[in-house]
């Protein structure tokens, strides 16, 4: 069978249609002239993929810095991280005014990612835009730990997850949150840094080595397609 992707795809016109929903920001909006969005920027991103052409558009003279806008753009719809500052006595906050410019410990928090500007964390974004970037080979410029532990508070006790912390678990946002914590195993994106040898620091590394030997036993996601990459050979 000599049948190609050609003989059923307008591939150019495919590929135009997907560029002429590039938005001001570099983000891909969900039509033309539309707000960019992390499930529509996926789309079309990973649309390009499968048709064969993404590397080729992204060297395109016309959209020299194209690419590098919507990294960008990606990697800023990861929520800033707060710090929670704890005193001595035990109590915390997220000022570190209220303890009167004395910090005695800083801890990093848990960050997720947002579909647009403005918006609310929710765990279905973690693989639109994290997929995103993982196509881009760029997983590695988001705060993949600080994600991860995002999408894990995310869990229900009834099993599965729900799109932010609290929320009652659904097949969407389990699916999408396991699919993420698969492709974090990948492309450098969730590196640990070297840590101080104190107590802490050895509690940190045991709790993550747990984390990463449970998600080792995830099976290798397709990221285009969204599927288990056996199922694709």
């Amino acid at each position: 069978n000599t049948t190609t992707t050609n003989d059923y795809i307008n591939i150019e016109s495919a590929t135009q249609y997907i560029l002429s929903c590039k938005s001001y920001e570099g983000a891909l909006g969900l039509t033309p002239g539309r707000e960019g969005h992390g499930g529509s920027t996926f789309c079309g991103i990973a649309s390009l993929y499968l048709l064969g052409v993404l590397d080729d558009v992204m060297s395109r003279e016309e959209l020299r810095g194209w690419k590098d806008e919507l990294i960008y753009w990606c990697v800023m719809r990861q929520k800033s991280l707060m710090k929670k500052v704890v005193d001595d006595d035990g109590s915390s906050t997220t000022n570190k005014n209220d303890n009167n410019g004395y910090v005695v410990e800083v801890e990093e928090q848990p960050a997720g990612m947002v579909g647009r500007p403005n918006k609310k964390e929710d765990t279905c974004y973690s693989y639109w835009i994290g997929g995103t970037l993982h196509l881009l080979s760029s997983s590695h410029l988001m705060d993949g730990w600080a994600l991860r532990e995002y999408v894990l508070l995310c869990q229900s006790p009834y099993g599965g997850f729900g799109k932010v912390v609290g929320a009652m678990s659904d097949l969407l946002h389990s699916f999408y949150s396991m699919a993420w914590l698969t492709l974090s195993k990948e492309n450098g994106c969730c590196e640990d840094e070297e840590e101080a040898d104190d107590d802490d620091a050895v509690y940190e590394s045991e709790v993550r080595s747990q984390v990463r030997e449970s998600i080792g036993k995830l099976s290798k996601l397709d990221c285009a397609l969204g599927m288990c990459a056996k199922r694709t050979r």
